[in-house]
């Protein structure tokens, strides 16, 4: 069975962003941000924060310390009565400002795309039509409706009420206790309906193109393959076992013309398997690198 979750943005959402957070010690929780994951988490939400890091692709930090600043706050959250259950986070940046050459490219996972929502629907078994996407930039509302889920935008202290441009954001709150308030009076928690939406508010529906979700979940499990299994198909590969298959066959042929005393043409074949050999072997060499 499926589990509804609220999926959160990290940085100026959850915790106090200083500027790309490189060590567990600036790790610190916005005030309510505890209180709404306890609540959510007694409605029967599953607490996941999807966020992009491109700080790894900037060369700021490594992934190693990022998991380790994502541990320390899943603690310190811990620490005040409130579970994190996930935590996903995109190190990838298309572009020259990515200085680590790894992490210089485009990725699924990155908002406004929604990769690390489907990833978390994928692997925990999560209802979208039942999620919401909380944020405090229009990219995570982006995310959150491309991925099928509801969403609310935090709205920065002093700015005015950003505009829906095409449905994009469900609601605004001006805290995440309001934001909580949000979630349990308009979804459906423990088959109850609570409150329906009041008519100034767009209820949220499947996405609007649907192809294109389907686009992007596609593309979302050819990522999740490539770096589960940490290769990607090769070209080399697949000559390397060509050229290995022929070599065996030319070692017959070989065999056969020496036994029938044809000894010049064996050692033709011979010399023939060993030129096969060295290009399996270098093709193997070339896809072990990759």
């Amino acid at each position: 069975m499926s589990t509804p979750a609220v999926f959160w943005d990290r940085d100026n959402t959850l915790i106090r962003d200083p500027g790309y957070i490189s060590s567990p010690e600036q790790v610190e929780p916005l005030p309510g941000s505890a209180e709404a994951i306890r609540k959510l988490a007694a409605a029967g939400f599953e607490n996941i924060v999807v966020t992009n890091q491109s700080g790894v692709a900037r060369g700021k930090f490594d992934e190693p310390t990022l998991e380790r600043i994502h541990d320390r706050m899943v603690a310190l959250f811990a620490e005040r009565g409130a579970k994190i259950d996930a935590v996903y986070y995109c190190p990838y940046l298309p572009g020259d400002e990515a200085v680590v050459e790894q992490y210089r490219q485009d990725s699924e996972l990155r908002k406004p795309k929604p990769g690390m929502i489907l990833q978390a629907a994928l692997e925990r078994r999560i209802d979208l039509a039942g999620s919401w996407m909380i944020g405090d930039s229009p990219h995570d509302a982006q995310a959150g409706r491309a991925a099928g889920c509801r969403t609310i935008l935090i709205r920065k202290p002093g700015s005015a009420e950003p505009p829906r441009k095409g449905g994009e954001v469900d609601f605004v709150a001006d805290s995440l206790e309001e934001a909580a308030g949000i979630v349990l009076k308009y979804t459906r928690v423990n088959n109850r309906e609570n409150a329906s939406a009041p008519d100034c508010v767009t209820a949220a529906g499947p996405p609007e193109d649907s192809t294109a979700v389907l686009r992007d979940i596609l593309a979302f499990l050819r990522n999740v393959d490539r770096r589960r299994r940490g290769e990607e198909f090769s070209l080399a590969s697949l000559l390397g076992t060509l050229a290995q298959i022929l070599t065996v066959g030319a070692l017959v042929w070989a065999l056969f013309g020496w036994f029938r005393a044809e000894r010049l043409d064996a050692l033709l074949r011979l010399q023939f398997a060993t030129i096969l050999q060295l290009i399996a072997l270098t093709c193997f060499s070339l896809s072990s690198r990759r």
